[in-house]
């Protein structure tokens, strides 16, 4: 059965609504061009995952206060500033579909609207006024570079690894969203059990996310992606179908495909990465790998009584296994 997503939020909308109102308040500036991309960032409409799973996680324990829309305006202005950074490395000329800030405003642009977002971000965490959600936010923001740096280093070097990919993701992409689900836990509960489940909870649904995401490369198309199919590949970003694939070939092999992906052109790189991948069942191993951290997402939730958030937790998870961008 198709999962919607309006379905997963309606226990939720009006939160969604005050949050939104939060969010793009936090984005004002007196400068001009600040807010003219500003504008630009909100009209994009893009998923608010991380905001989401805030508010659900939020609303688990109790009702949602000032404190957590501040929480869920935090995580979601640190996770566009990672977004406006990401697409001026990978050069990228479209987010979501539309050209990305740094195709119309240039690159030095970008990097200072970055900036602003993380500024933003800090101010931001400061007013929460909250020690252990201080620590936790800088442990983040710190996890987010490191991941970013380590999976160009591991690219550049070729010693990506599983093991170091699935600590790479959970740097780059988990953490956030496992920051965020903690978060909102601490908002409305000082029960360390709950704030702990609900970090494994996003932790997990962070990796399956990504994952979903790297299937993308091979699996989606350009128009509901939001981004050229096979841009990992083209800058050489090792993900788990290629890495599953060159663990299970001979060291020749392995040679050989690493030259073509230096050598290639893009049409050849495409055809023969996706040759690669299913000669040595790469799509069925990451599809597997995806359904394991899915489950090990919904058994953060077991200890949690039934309702129609935790339901929509749940759904959460399957949600992000069936959809197509």
């Amino acid at each position: 059965m198709k999962i919607s997503l309006d379905d997963l939020l309606r226990p939720i909308q009006a939160e969604l609504n005050s949050f939104q109102h939060y969010f793009e308040n936090a984005l004002k500036s007196h400068v001009f061009l600040i807010n003219q991309v500003m504008k630009y960032v909100i009209a994009q409409k893009g998923k608010k995952m991380r905001p989401m799973l805030l508010l659900l996680s939020a609303k688990l324990s109790g009702d949602c206060t000032e404190q957590t829309y501040s929480a869920a305006t935090l995580v979601e202005v640190l996770h566009t500033a990672t977004l406006v950074h990401d697409d001026v490395v990978d050069e990228a000329e479209t987010r979501r579909g539309l050209p990305s800030i740094n195709s119309i405003w240039r690159n030095k642009v970008s990097v200072l609207i970055g900036d602003y977002l993380f500024s933003k971000a800090l101010v931001k965490m400061v007013a929460l006024k909250h020690p252990e959600m201080l620590e936790l936010l800088a442990h983040t923001a710190d996890k987010l570079v490191t991941g970013e740096i380590d999976q160009i280093d591991r690219a550049r070097s070729d010693t990506m690894t599983e093991d170091a990919y699935y600590a790479m993701i959970e740097d780059k992409t988990a953490s956030l969203l496992a920051t965020g689900c903690k978060l909102g836990a601490m908002t409305t509960s000082n029960d360390k059990k709950v704030w702990d489940a609900l970090y494994e909870y996003g932790r997990n649904f962070g990796i399956a996310f990504q994952i979903k995401d790297d299937l993308f490369d091979f699996e989606g198309r350009a128009s509901s992606v939001g981004k050229p199919i096979g841009l990992d590949v083209k800058h050489n970003m090792v993900t788990l179908p290629i890495i599953h694939a060159l663990q299970q070939c001979g060291k020749s092999e392995q040679r050989e495909f690493k030259r073509m992906l230096k050598r290639g052109t893009d049409k050849v790189i495409q055809q023969n990465v996706l040759e690669f991948i299913n000669r040595y069942g790469g799509l069925e191993y990451t599809k597997q790998r995806l359904q394991d951290y899915s489950d090990k997402a919904k058994a953060s939730l077991e200890g949690f009584p039934d309702s129609p958030i935790k339901y929509s937790m749940i759904q959460f998870i399957d949600f992000n296994i069936q959809r197509e961008k």
